[in-house]
């Protein structure tokens, strides 16, 4: 039994006993993460017992070992997530309970089971998704249209949450976004050399995939933002409660009455920022050039759209909270950031199994400097070449 094992058992054990599962029977399954997850080794459980409803789990154990947690700054990861479960879903589910937003329009939140914060065992129990019909959508592949406007429509209503909880609570909701700072940065004053190192490392491997006519542009744009990168992660005018790492990899989908839904389940890196960031962060890592070329703007449109609808059933006017011509200054001051996730995240999210960083044991930072496959090259040219057109480069 793995020490990550060991510590789901007596934290389920203490879970179960609140519950009153006894006698019980638990079965637990170490899930393969295939460079889908970083920071957490995942099970499958299931709990039987006479008489009760058997419970299908899903539960995530820290992994990230002592060299990286600085580094990867998890204390911070990991304790967004028990603030999330722990209090901003309450808030929020008031909020909607308050206004009576009718349940097909709500935001969903996997049913959770408890949290564990001790230092290095830090664990979250939740329920199985997929035994409610829920599925992932397979990381390599670019987003069709049906699954890019569920996850949109998901993200917006995240997005009017935080609008309504900012004019209904404001006093609360001023504290927790003065506390809810972004905290992984590569501004040059928090670097150290190391991360100076690894961020050239990173940025010479993604220029060598680009046309030649491309490479003194875009490597202008990323050292122009290596030294401003806390742009990105930081609001412009006043601030959102964001997701901060929203791509396919947190989502699950599930059709209902013919209408597919999609629902998060990772809140490591929510943050008090700006809006577009959420979506270009979607848009950049989930789909190729082919798509963009069909659906690009329309699916900026579905945003908004959903966006406003979600904030009128809260009863907040989006010309007073975020106007259209806000939101497309907005998007326009930000597209610069996809660049930025192109060479930082897009390898991690298109790197196979075999190659995927380790953060475990005695891993370091330096294997998320990985070499990039083809799948890589093509998508990270294929942005390029968009941003071009759109006029971020």
């Amino acid at each position: 039994m793995t020490d990550a094992e060991q510590t789901l058992r007596d934290f389920l054990d203490k879970i179960l006993d609140e519950k009153n599962y006894k006698p019980r029977e638990i079965k637990i399954k170490a899930l393969p993460v295939d460079g889908g997850n970083y920071t957490s080794v995942l099970f499958l459980v299931n709990v039987s017992s006479p008489n009760r409803d058997e419970l299908k789990i899903f539960a995530k154990v820290a992994c990230v070992g002592e060299n990286m947690r600085q580094k990867m700054n998890a204390d911070w990861l990991y304790g967004n997530e028990r603030f999330v479960y722990t209090k901003l879903v309450k808030i929020y589910k008031d909020i909607e309970n308050e206004l009576n937003v009718p349940n097909e329009h709500r935001y969903l939140f996997p049913i959770f089971y408890g949290c564990k914060e001790d230092r290095g065992r830090e664990t979250v129990v939740l329920e199985n998704l997929t035994e409610s019909g829920y599925e992932t959508f397979d990381r390599f592949k670019s987003m069709d249209w049906e699954h890019a406007s569920a996850g949109v429509e998901n993200l917006a209503k995240f997005h009017a949450l935080s609008f309504a909880f900012a004019k209904y609570h404001p006093e609360e909701f001023n504290k927790i976004a003065l506390d809810l700072k972004f905290k992984m940065t590569f501004d040059e004053a928090e670097q150290s050399e190391f991360a100076k190192e690894m961020w050239i490392n990173m940025m010479k491997r993604s220029l060598d995939v680009l046309k030649e006519d491309q490479r003194e542009a875009v490597g202008r744009l990323m050292a122009e933002n290596q030294n401003n990168f806390s742009k990105y992660n930081n609001p412009i005018g006043n601030p959102v409660i964001v997701h901060g790492d929203y791509r396919m990899s947190n989502l699950l989908f599930r059709k209902q009455d013919d209408t597919l839904k999609a629902i998060t389940v990772d809140y490591q890196t929510v943050y008090a920022g700006t809006p577009v960031c959420d979506l270009i962060y979607f848009i950049a890592l989930g789909t190729d050039e082919e798509f963009r070329k069909q659906y690009y703007d329309k699916l900026v449109e579905h945003y908004y759209t959903k966006l406003e609808e979600a904030l009128k059933r809260f009863n907040v006017n989006p010309l007073e909270v975020y106007p259209r011509t806000k939101f497309n200054s907005d998007l326009k001051e930000m597209l610069p950031y996809a660049v930025m996730l192109g060479v930082m995240v897009l390898p991690v999210i298109t790197v196979d199994a075999a190659s995927a960083p380790k953060v475990d044991g005695d891993a370091d930072a330096s294997s998320f400097v990985m070499p990039v496959n083809e799948k890589y090259a093509e998508r990270f040219r294929g942005l390029i070449n968009d941003l071009s057109k759109w006029g971020a480069i």
